[in-house]
């Protein structure tokens, strides 16, 4: 039973852990301006669940978990490699113009933060998850709403970045940050797939229906049909476990009736972005075809002929070009140090194969741990009803559709001093399956009536 003061700090530790993403630009609400520079409100949060962590260290409990201390063995070998190498010494061998060890620090501090702050997580979470899913479920819901009204409204209830695409007059509408939002979209696909039924389903599946809405604002093609790919993928997943045909009568018409019911929403709520839409997966077809758009732009996003970067990578090929600011800002964007865009080839420009080794072995343990997942469950079938379950199968899902978007391999690295998603995501995986092999081992120690 835990205290009254240790039920505090949690609530305040995930609270503030919301926060600390920033879904939907709320810190940006609250009259935070970030940027890149300087001491921040993140900064501060993060003493917050520093002093979260060593106020109930005494209440965590020892877990058995070989793939969470491998994992954390391993990132803070990167972490090290990240600081001292990739931080110090490449950019000094190199001379980077403008570098400073103290100005480099300060701009890769948030890999230090990331990297703490996968102990911290693992840590509550194993001991309030359903805390956290409490807040996170709710938060969710209500951060989209608002970045709806504000849209639909013009009301700047939340901060919108709007953007021009080439192929429609539409404007795009992102969120300044999606923080951990993204995982909506699994998490409804297998509640509808797997036939989940536990108190938080329907507000579950109401986040995913909003965050698609929001990814349509986006007119992101990625988005959009990484979703339905997803859902594809969802239903081999469940074929799998379950050891059923993959293409039953049954799952063909679910399939079939999940996408006239998407497609027709929006084609009556937003019939503008319904064109859009379409136009999109024309573009879509159409780079996939002849390598450009219809514009006669040339895409390089699906291949390795980004020329400036590959022309790095020749030059720096063993440890890269070591911190330089261009890759981070505006206008090294508008240079060619596209980090965003192109991760997997800027992750070897910028720390070199060495670095890329150096993080291999945790996408080695992540590849390993969902192989035995997936076979497991398929072996097992143990509990396919519970939350437990629901969330190892949700981030089953999260990462295996991660690793198929090849592009966006070693995203991790290349943006390790700025987003904390994939940190993120990898944690509560992680956390996840500790807590449901943990209750499988339980149940198997119960004793039998016969």
């Amino acid at each position: 039973m835990l205290g009254k003061r240790t039920e505090l700090v949690d609530h305040i530790f995930w609270i503030t852990i919301i926060f600390f993403t920033n879904p939907g630009g709320i810190l940006q609400a609250f009259g935070e301006n970030s940027g890149d520079g300087g001491i921040n409100a993140t900064d501060f949060l993060f003493v917050v669940l520093t002093g979260c962590y060593v106020l109930t260290y005494h209440k965590f409990d020892y877990v058995n978990d070989v793939v969470y201390d491998r994992l954390k063995v391993y990132l803070f070998i990167f972490l090290a490699f990240y600081l001292v190498v990739f931080g110090f010494i490449v950019p000094i061998f190199n001379d980077r113009p403008g570098y400073s060890p103290v100005f480099s620090f300060i701009k890769n501090r948030k890999a230090i933060i990331n990297i703490f702050l996968f102990i911290y997580i693992y840590k509550f979470y194993l001991r309030s998850y359903l805390l956290f899913y409490k807040f996170f479920i709710y938060s969710s819901i209500l951060i989209l709403i608002l970045f709806i009204i504000t849209i639909v409204t013009g009301i700047e209830i939340l901060p919108i970045d709007e953007y021009r695409r080439n192929f429609t007059t539409l404007k795009r509408m992102f969120m300044p940050s999606y923080g951990l939002l993204p995982v909506l979209i699994p998490m409804g696909v297998v509640v509808l797939i797997f036939k989940f039924d536990f108190k938080y389903k329907k507000q579950i599946f109401l986040g995913f229906l909003l965050m698609f809405t929001a990814y349509v604002f986006s007119i992101t093609r990625r988005f959009i049909f990484g979703t339905f790919i997803v859902f594809f993928l969802g239903m081999i997943l469940n074929s799998f476990i379950l050891n059923k045909s993959m293409f039953s009568i049954k799952k063909v018409l679910k399939a079939v009736l999940f996408s006239v019911v998407i497609f027709y929403g929006i084609y009556f709520t937003l019939p503008k972005y319904f064109d859009a839409g379409i136009l999109a997966f024309e573009e879509t077809i159409h780079v996939f075809r002849y390598g450009e758009s219809s514009s006669g732009k040339k895409d390089e996003r699906l291949g390795f002929s980004r020329k400036f970067i590959v022309d790095i990578i020749k030059e720096y090929p063993f440890f890269g070009t070591g911190f330089d600011n261009r890759w981070r800002t505006a206008e090294g964007d508008k240079e060619g140090y596209e980090a965003a865009d192109y991760p997997l080839l800027s992750a070897f420009a910028m720390t070199g194969i060495f670095g890329i080794l150096v993080f291999l072995p945790i996408y080695i343990v992540l590849v390993r741990a969902l192989i035995y997942d997936i076979k497991f469950l398929r072996k097992h079938k143990y509990n396919l009803h519970s939350f437990e379950s629901f969330l190892l199968i949700t981030f089953i899902l999260f990462f295996v559709y991660d690793l198929l978007v090849y592009i966006n391999w070693f995203y991790a690295i290349a943006k390790a001093s700025g987003n904390t998603t994939w940190y993120f995501m990898l944690v509560l995986y992680v956390a996840s399956r500790g807590i449901f092999y943990n209750s499988y081992t339980i149940n198997q120690m119960k004793p039998t009536n016969e």
